[in-house]
């Protein structure tokens, strides 16, 4: 191995100061460690500076070889990168102990990146540092350009390679402008994530992360000890984008946006795999950087039932995204967002990856008066507001957004500044529910309560109902019971029927009241039925609460899908069964339970205690 770097080799770097930077600290490090022009046979691994691409090593490499590349003969090449792009058509091949034949150099973003025996094998592991102030200044110079300052020339070799380039490109002086650099590296529009109303249930995390990326910032803490994962779940227009994106403004870090359907979009699986590792190389610069990652669920998850149709593509992309969520340098927040989170991976959820999770929910009337004055400003109180926001009741953030923006522009239209009657004039036309609709839904929530405290499930209950509804909102809650629920930290056999008896109680309590059913207990994930099945499927095929014990898969594994058939017909049975239970409940209980239906129409809200008596909430 013989590797020089000369006046002439710079004059035909000066055209890429990339290069020639590459080409300048990868001298400095072979020389610091005795390599330069030593002769040593054998091969050096390259370690690249945090951020920067392998691609002006590799060049330079070649050049300080004196040799060029030859892609006929890879097994003799001199030059290689550890994990090299994928091609399309091309088998992707990492290097291994098997083809180090004609090695002389090998470039790795990270050391993680190379087996432990290749780096064994190696003369050397020679980790390259950042480009110097005077490495700076040559290229400034070798650009035909006047050279920086020393202190300009000290800022801005710590500046990330893309922010250094284009200092080093831009024909007049930098001085003074030095923040702007920073700002090409960050999401800069939009307010920041404590700025926002709402993410009541996020900013206790988003506060102490920022507080840790303060303390690795100043160098008084490692980022190893830094929680910077979260799966954030919710139904759509919860505000999950938004929240990553202010997120990276509080944070001070630019934003990578992606989503798993992006990735597949980009053709066969060598294609998925590069478009999702160019993803996580976008936000590893070291510097800091939110990768938000969309569709999280569609990442695909192993199998508890090997052989079924596309697993063996999940599998390899699973296995890839493990390995760069795992070897992701300091600096990088990932924030992962789904509407599905029981369909993920239970690997990737685990601690040192994506640990947290937050279930984002439509904004209750606090925070949707809260979004209404963040997007109104100044011009409308929030009291005003408050009144309004009570008839928004499941309107999503991105809704309440678009109404403020909507009355802004009739605004403009009179050329005047926004007021409230704009807003007010609109406010989407609520339909009212009618008094047998309103008992229904009340009949519905008190057969939930009544079972739940009859069965030990819960020590109160709160019953509300609405008497109106938007029907052009994401979603309208009819009616709502929620509980004081029995710590339950060992469930039994008998405490998980007791939870599918609860879930079945509001459809019993309509059909022993109206003799029919509405379909408010069914038809989503979620649902009262779908809970109650979801239990029993995992009694019978994850908990070996069967007639068999019996283990099919995880919970996670199970999913929605129906087990097989002799498992099925159990799971059924154990469903009839709670059914008839809590319909016998009920039909005995049928007095209370329409005095207390009444009760909440006339209410709104009542709350009920075990053993108690109904009071208004």
């Amino acid at each position: 191995m013989r590797l020089e770097i000369g006046r002439a080799l710079a004059r035909e770097q000066s055209g890429d100061p990339g290069m020639l930077l590459a080409s300048c600290t990868f001298a400095r490090a072979l020389r610091a460690v005795g390599l330069l022009r030593s002769g040593v046979p054998g091969f050096v691994i390259c370690v690249v500076p945090r951020g920067y691409r392998t691609e002006e090593y590799e060049a330079a490499a070649f050049a300080m070889l004196k040799t060029k590349r030859d892609d006929w003969g890879d097994q003799q090449i001199k030059v290689r990168l550890a994990n090299p792009p994928r091609k399309k058509g091309v088998p992707h091949r990492r290097v291994s102990i098997f083809d180090l034949k004609g090695l002389e150099v090998l470039v790795a973003r990270d050391i993680g990146e190379v087996p432990k025996d290749v780096r064994f094998a190696a003369t050397a592991i020679v980790r390259v540092e950042r480009p110097t102030p005077g490495h700076v200044n040559a290229a400034r110079r070798l650009s035909g350009r006047a050279p920086f300052s020393r202190e300009v020339a000290a800022l801005l070799a710590a500046k990330p390679q893309n922010a250094l380039l284009a200092a080093i490109l831009q024909p007049n002086s930098v001085e003074g402008r030095i923040d702007e650099l920073d700002d090409l590296n960050r999401e800069s529009s939009g307010p920041g994530l404590f700025e926002l109303p709402g993410y009541e249930e996020l900013k206790p995390w988003a506060r102490r992360l920022s507080a840790d990326v303060a303390r690795w910032r100043s160098g008084k803490l490692s980022w190893s000890l830094v929680t910077r994962g979260a799966l954030i779940s919710g139904p759509p227009g919860t505000g999950k984008t938004l929240f990553a994106s202010a997120l990276a403004n509080a944070l001070g870090f630019k934003l990578i946006s992606a989503t798993v359907g992006r990735w597949q979009a980009a053709g066969h699986l060598d294609d998925t795999l590069a478009a999702m590792q160019k993803s996580f190389r976008d936000a590893d610069d070291g510097v800091g950087a939110v990768l938000f990652i969309d569709e999280f669920d569609s990442i695909g998850r192993r199998s508890a039932r090997p052989g079924h149709h596309n697993d063996h593509y999940w599998q390899i992309v699973l296995n890839d995204f493990l390995s760069l969520l795992t070897n992701l340098g300091d600096g990088v927040v990932v924030v992962g967002a789904t509407n599905f989170p029981e369909w993920i991976d239970p690997a990737i959820l685990r601690a040192g990856r994506l640990e947290n999770h937050f279930e984002l929910t439509l904004p209750d009337r606090t925070s949707r008066a809260g979004i209404l004055k963040h997007h109104a400003g100044d011009a409308i109180s929030l009291d005003s507001l408050s009144g309004i926001a009570e008839d928004l009741e499941g309107a999503s953030g991105a809704d309440l957004e678009r109404l403020v923006r909507d009355a802004r522009g009739t605004a403009r239209g009179e050329d005047r500044d926004l007021e409230l009657r704009d807003i007010i004039d609109r406010l989407p036309e609520r339909k009212r529910r009618t008094a047998e609709q309103q008992l229904r839904l009340a009949v519905h929530e008190a057969g939930h309560a009544l079972v739940a405290l009859a069965l030990g499930y819960a020590t109160s209950a709160t019953i509300e109902i609405r008497d109106s509804f938007d029907p052009n909102a994401t979603e309208f809650l009819g009616g709502l019971a929620s509980y004081t629920v029995v710590p339950d930290y060992l469930p039994t056999e008998t405490s998980l029927r007791n939870r599918i008896a609860v879930s079945y109680a509001g459809m019993a309590a309509e059909a022993a009241v109206f003799g029919d059913r509405s379909l408010g207990s069914g038809g989503i994930v979620g649902s009262d039925v779908e809970h109650a099945t979801s239990i029993a499927r995992r009694m019978i095929g994850s908990y070996g609460l069967g007639k068999t014990p019996i283990f099919l898969g995880t919970p996670g594994d199970l999913g929605n899908a129906p087990l097989p058939e002799r498992q099925e017909a159990e799971v059924t049975q154990m469903l009839s069964d709670e059914w008839e239970r809590v319909r016998a409940m009920l039909a005995g209980e049928l007095e209370r339970l329409l005095d207390l239906a009444a009760e909440v129409v006339a209410n709104q809200s009542v709350r009920i205690e075990r053993g108690g008596i109904a009071k208004a909430a």
